[in-house]
């Protein structure tokens, strides 16, 4: 009988032991329920002055919103419905909960790329998050504080446009994903995120200013009458243009480099307007462009002193980009008129019949040490004239002594030996042909290049090298104090054999290749 009462009571402590064990875990499951996180959050869009653009939220719209204390690549996505926000806990690609309790607090950053709503988040390997793609486009962010309080996240974001970016919108009804389109000009550069750290710090691209910005098709879901489909064009206007009268000169290519060159012509604008305010610019149809057909400024990658240089597809005075009309015209350095032009045969400057000779020379009066402007040495300038103060130095040429400026305006303008290195270092040079070479691009840019005819030179009234042989003036003068017999200036060079860069006489009859910003 004593034995079933201790059997009975150990059973009765294992009971109690099996309902304390399950009380528990129901207990646990209850507070695992009662701390699941829930998000009040909204976010206010900025005003937008200017009709075409996104004026609010539209169907399909995502927010990326990264806490801190949450470690990458976790992150709430917050989608737009038409009409509410819903809530998607996230570990990169895949659905997982944040790990948010009760009391945990820190900062939230907001991000809204524009066209960026199918990206993924992923983690850079130090911890801060990075998107799939790198989106060229102006975005919206804001940041907030956060506390888990009774176990919800609640608050909205006053989403704002960063510190310089401008918006340009070119109405095309059939504006299409498939047609590469990109707008250019030196006042805007391109800019992406590239990462958000921990503590909501973005850091972003480096872009060489005027390089393109990228057309992404837009369609706004509610239109007026005077609205349309077409494309969004966005980058960072420089500071100094800033809400102050700017003179601008768009560069619009469609359908990839071999595609069609278009230029427009904004003189004395005031662009940017207030912080606060959203800044679009609605740009003419393409019926309103002028379309370029000869000189199209080639983008090979070519950055130098952080601007994009654009290389001319032919050279100066010429008719063609390739060919027997390629050679163009021949100009002493420094003369803005071709002493000779392939087009004319030994049809000569008025008033310099005697061809390349210093009595040509516009620099000079009449000998090589007769120099009147761009000296270093006193044994070579007129009456012992330098240009060496720092006030007179003037390297590389200047822009009224510039044949490319003279001839074709705008930002044209014979390259520095520092632009044509950097030429040589992005591209490849091909095999020599068809009496030239072909520059072809690296990288991102390969299948993009021009063609450097072989047009020889003038040294005299002698022309020499045409079709083995290739010279290019920079323009940047030759010497430091020593000109070694004539005075100098720097050019480019190629045959069949390879590429350099020397000094050569200043009234040799030489190729120019023009570059613009």
């Amino acid at each position: 009988m004593k034995k079933t009462w201790i059997f009975l009571a150990v059973m009765a402590i294992a009971l109690v032991s099996c309902n304390k064990e399950t009380i528990d875990n129901i207990q646990e499951e209850s507070e695992k329920v009662a701390t699941e996180i829930v998000f009040n959050l909204t976010a206010n869009h900025p005003e937008v002055a200017t009709k075409a653009v996104k004026t609010g939220w539209e169907t399909g719209d995502v927010l990326y919103v990264f806490l801190s204390n949450v470690a990458a690549p976790k992150y709430l996505k917050m989608s737009y419905d038409g009409s509410a926000w819903t809530y998607t806990q996230m570990n990169g690609s895949v659905e997982e909960s944040l790990g948010l309790s009760n009391g945990d607090s820190g900062t939230m950053r907001a991000v809204y790329l524009p066209f960026g709503n199918a990206l993924t988040v992923a983690d850079d390997g130090a911890g801060a998050f990075t998107f799939s793609e790198t989106t060229y486009s102006y975005y919206l962010t804001a940041t907030l504080p956060y506390t888990v309080t009774a176990g919800a996240v609640s608050g909205a974001f006053d989403m704002a446009i960063p510190a310089g970016y401008i918006q340009f919108f070119l109405d095309d009804a059939g504006a299409s994903s498939s047609t590469e389109i990109e707008l250019r000009e030196p006042h805007l550069t391109p800019q992406g995120i590239v990462s958000i750290a921990a503590d909501g710090t973005i850091t972003h691209t480096s872009v060489a200013s005027g390089a393109p910005l990228k057309g992404y098709v837009y369609d706004k879901e509610s239109k007026t009458v005077d609205e349309s489909k077409g494309y969004l064009f966005s980058g960072i206007l420089a500071a100094g243009a800033r809400n102050t009268s700017t003179d601008y000169y768009f560069t619009l290519v469609t359908g990839g480099w071999e595609g069609t060159y278009y230029s427009k012509d904004f003189a004395d604008r005031t662009w940017y307007r207030d912080e606060a305010v959203g800044r679009a610019l609605k740009m003419p149809a393409l019926s309103g462009w002028t379309e370029i057909t000869d000189y199209k400024p080639i983008d090979l990658g070519c950055d130098v002193d952080g601007k994009r240089i654009y290389w001319s597809s032919r050279n100066l005075g010429a008719t063609a980009d390739s060919g027997v009309n390629s050679y163009g015209d021949y100009y002493a350095w420094g003369e803005i008129e071709p002493y000779y032009s392939s087009l004319s045969p030994l049809v000569w400057k008025s008033g310099k019949g005697d061809g390349y000779a210093w009595t040509s020379y516009s620099h000079c009066d009449g000998t090589s040490t007769t120099l009147t402007k761009y000296c270093l040495d006193p044994n070579y300038g007129k009456d012992g004239f330098t240009d060496l103060s720092a006030e007179e130095f003037l390297a590389p040429l200047q822009l009224v002594d510039d044949a490319a400026r003279h001839v074709l305006g705008r930002n044209w303008r014979i390259p520095t030996q520092s632009e044509f290195s950097r030429l040589s270092s992005v591209t490849n040079l091909g095999a020599f042909a068809s009496n030239g070479r072909v520059l072809s691009g690296k990288g991102v840019y390969e299948g993009r290049s021009i063609f450097l005819p072989a047009a020889g030179f003038f040294n005299g009234d002698s022309k020499t090298g045409a079709g083995s042989q290739g010279l290019y003036w920079n323009a940047t003068h030759h010497g430091n104090g020593s000109y070694s017999g004539d005075p100098k200036a720097w050019r480019y060079f190629f045959n069949s054999e390879g590429k350099s860069s020397a000094g050569e006489t200043r009234r040799a009859g030489l190729s120019i290749r023009p570059i613009t910003e």
